[in-house]
């Protein structure tokens, strides 16, 4: 019995290790490129890279400082940071959240700087030497870079990694359906650049949804001219940036197709919405679970991200605020302040109220799985989003900058919750949206059957990036899923050369007519007046 126990021992030793072996040796190496613009994106990008080193892969997350952060988003993969690319980074961010309760949306001279200062970070990236150096040494398979500009794109293919693979950190947007020549009915497809038009448009919200599409496509192609440039410099024959982003392998979107408004898509483009998020929420620590606890019918949770801190919510918004929540007495709501917000604080206390905690960090997603809460008010980031979604917890959603519009209209043509405009976050409109949502048992419904049906799909995130990633590591850039659209210009696409020839066809006949009718009508009317001439 020894003896066959000792070889069984040893034939299950051998089997691991052969297994190991087999693993090691079909790593894939995988590059992300992931500036920290902002903590949701890398923590969007964190869970990329954790999803494929959980995977038995070798994934490194190279991460250029704009936000100097220490923040990596990433348990589980290699981190290489560039610092020192973007030194204004930290002020501008602070004077664009300023603004967040000034303008509407952010303006086309802002996106025209953003652009300009891009190309200056991207050249500071490619100007350390050193750290490209050591990135060749790793010989990567595949890489990955976000669509928020195409510097990622270009060092990709400076480094000499022949497959990437784009990542729509929102839904698709215009550079990136433009690029890869995504179908785009503009009279059903909103731009999802801060539009806040649904599905279902007027005739002057399609007039305005065309406007902002052709914006968009300016300002990208304005920022990948500049970028492009920047790496000319290094090489004059080296490809346009579009050209680049076109021959990406795959798109992978960071949203959820039964969250997303319905649109056309391609086959490389993969939704992976919710990748990383546990399907069942962590037991809170006491502290949060006592907090959770108060409330007659439950619990309201309010956080804007990181982007828009409480102190920079004008004083008599946070007054109204303050008021509509003191008066749903049943209901108790944390808010998530910053630590310095002393303001709010000392408002709490002149105003007397004591359903109200003001909350520095939480566990997000395990409150947002907890039974007793009701409500979460946002800012229509799709991180939060998605966590809310998968927990099956209504929505109301403020959006301030970006996608977050398109993200608010999703979730109320979902029918999981509603949408309030920075200009409408007043005393009025505030209560009115909070006795709808926790008055009406509708948005509980709809939002518990969203998160039914995104649990179950047939095809989970997890799976879908995972075997998609090795897809490419093991066959390449996949030509075969390139659209033809994708390599045509602004002419051909839209067959306004067609257009053009139809109409000259159409109009040359008219118009030769027109001038022989007017020709006749003048020989005529000359050949009058000569005769009464004659006459006379």
């Amino acid at each position: 019995f020894q003896i066959i126990s000792t070889r069984s021992s040893m034939s299950f030793t051998s089997c691991l290790q052969l297994l190991c072996v087999y693993s090691f040796a079909n790593a894939a190496n995988i590059l992300i490129y992931s500036p920290s613009y902002s903590k949701s994106h890398l923590i969007s990008n964190g869970r990329i890279a954790d999803v494929l080193s959980n995977a038995g892969h070798n994934v490194v997350m190279l991460i250029p400082e704009y936000e100097r952060t220490k923040f990596n988003g990433t348990k589980h993969a290699k981190v290489i940071r560039i610092a020192n690319v973007y030194d204004d980074y930290a002020d501008e961010i602070e004077e664009f959240a300023a603004a967040f309760f000034k303008q509407q949306t952010i303006t086309i001279r802002t996106k025209l700087k953003w652009s300009r200062k891009s190309a200056v970070v991207c050249e500071a990236v490619l100007r350390r030497k050193d750290v490209l150096d050591h990135l060749r040494s790793f010989k990567f398979d595949v890489a990955f870079s976000e669509q928020i500009e195409v510097c990622g794109l270009g060092l990709i293919r400076y480094l000499g990694i022949q497959n990437h693979i784009w990542v729509s950190s929102c839904s698709l947007t215009v550079p990136t359906t433009y690029t890869l020549g995504v179908p785009t009915p503009l009279s059903y497809v909103p731009v999802v650049e801060e539009s806040g038009l649904g599905s279902d448009m007027s005739f002057t919200e399609r007039a305005y949804n065309m406007f902002l599409w052709l914006q968009e496509v300016c300002v990208h192609r304005y920022a990948a001219h500049l970028q492009t440039q920047v790496f000319r410099k290094m090489d004059p024959e080296f490809p346009h940036l579009n050209d680049v982003a076109a021959d990406s392998a795959l798109c992978f979107v960071n949203n959820d197709e039964f969250l997303d408004l319905a649109r056309p898509i391609l086959h490389k483009i993969i939704y992976v919405g919710g990748i990383g998020i546990p399907l069942h929420s962590s037991p809170l620590a006491q502290s949060f679970e006592s907090l959770m606890s108060k409330g007659k019918n439950g619990v309201v949770l309010m956080s804007f991200g990181t982007l828009v801190p409480s102190s920079s919510i004008p004083m008599e918004i946070r007054v109204d605020i303050l008021r509509v929540f003191a008066e749903f007495i049943d209901y108790h709501f944390l808010i998530r302040a910053d630590d310095d917000d002393n303001d709010t604080r000392q408002l709490l206390i002149d105003m007397n109220i004591h359903n109200i905690d003001l909350v520095g960090w939480i566990p997000q997603s395990d409150m947002l799985g907890h039974g007793r809460l009701r409500l979460f008010i946002m800012h229509g980031g799709l991180n939060g989003m998605l966590e809310a979604v998968i927990r099956g917890v209504p929505l109301l959603v403020i959006p301030f900058f970006g996608d977050q519009y398109h993200n608010a209209k999703a979730a109320q043509a979902r029918g999981i919750g509603l949408s309030l405009e920075k200009y409408e976050l007043d005393y009025a409109h505030l209560k009115g949206a909070l006795k709808e949502l926790l008055g009406n048992e509708k948005y509980h419904k709809a939002a518990r059957r969203l998160s039914a049906v995104i649990r179950n799909k047939p095809n989970k995130p997890e799976e879908q990036l995972v075997k998609w990633t090795e897809f490419v590591a093991k066959y390449g850039s996949l030509p075969e899923l390139q659209v033809e659209g994708a390599k045509l210009n602004f002419i051909k696409y839209f067959g306004i050369d067609i257009f053009a020839v139809v109409l000259f066809l159409l109009f040359t006949p008219l118009m030769t007519l027109i001038f022989l009718i007017k020709r006749t009508i003048a020989i005529f009317c000359k050949r009058g007046v000569d005769l009464t001439k004659k006459t006379e």
